[in-house]
């Protein structure tokens, strides 16, 4: 698969690795706020309206998905360094949406959980260490520059993500809101980082 990248690589006018960017940005974008806290906060009034629950049972979803991502940081980590990140960011960026996909459907607690978490697990793991890591890889001179414009396509995501997501409950309720976001999660985070990305300028010459 790399002679076609190699092909493109040669062809553009500029250097491969904001290509790589380019592909981190994109389910940082989406796949990342998609699971902030800023988010599950929209959520947070009309789902335990709905259905009884307290606000420290459906918030307690977060800090479990935050300690499991913590947990499996050094297996991710060992992933990374022998696969590289385009996969592992892509099947990331698959299971935060189809797993907000899934949340649309939920009744009960232990569903919300059993969503949620593993969604909540791969924000604060392999999406985080996946996109810093293909960056860093490529960029030498202007790490710093390259990490900025990630942050900053992060950060766009942390402010529109929650908006859209109140725009859409606020039209057509929770369950839509979290299908929507959860399809466009699929639909952008997957195939850029899965076609485009290259671990390192040397795999492709």
């Amino acid at each position: 698969m790399n002679n076609w990248r190699l092909r493109l690589a040669h062809k553009l006018p500029f250097y491969y690795g904001w290509v790589v960017l380019g592909s981190s940005i994109l389910p940082s974008y989406s796949a990342r706020p998609l699971m902030a806290i800023a988010t599950l906060t929209v959520f947070l009034v009309p789902m335990t309206e709905q259905f009884g629950w307290s606000r420290g049972l459906f918030s307690g979803a977060v800090s479990l998905g935050g300690i499991c991502g913590i947990i499996i940081s050094p297996i991710v980590g060992r992933i990374i360094d022998h696969r590289g990140s385009s996969l592992l960011i892509s099947v990331s960026s698959a299971v935060v949406g189809c797993c907000s996909i899934g949340i649309a459907t939920v009744g009960q607690v232990w569903a919300f959980y059993a969503l949620y978490v593993p969604a909540r697990t791969v924000f604060a793991s392999p999406l985080e260490l996946g996109t810093s890591l293909a960056i860093s890889n490529w960029f030498i001179r202007r790490r710093a520059l390259a990490l900025n414009i990630l942050s900053i396509g992060q950060g766009t995501g942390l402010a529109l993500i929650p908006l859209s997501a109140q725009f859409l409950i606020g039209n057509w309720g929770w369950r839509t809101a979290w299908a929507s976001l959860g399809l466009y999660t699929l639909i952008i985070g997957i195939l850029p980082p899965l076609l485009l990305m290259v671990r390192r300028p040397e795999d492709i010459g």
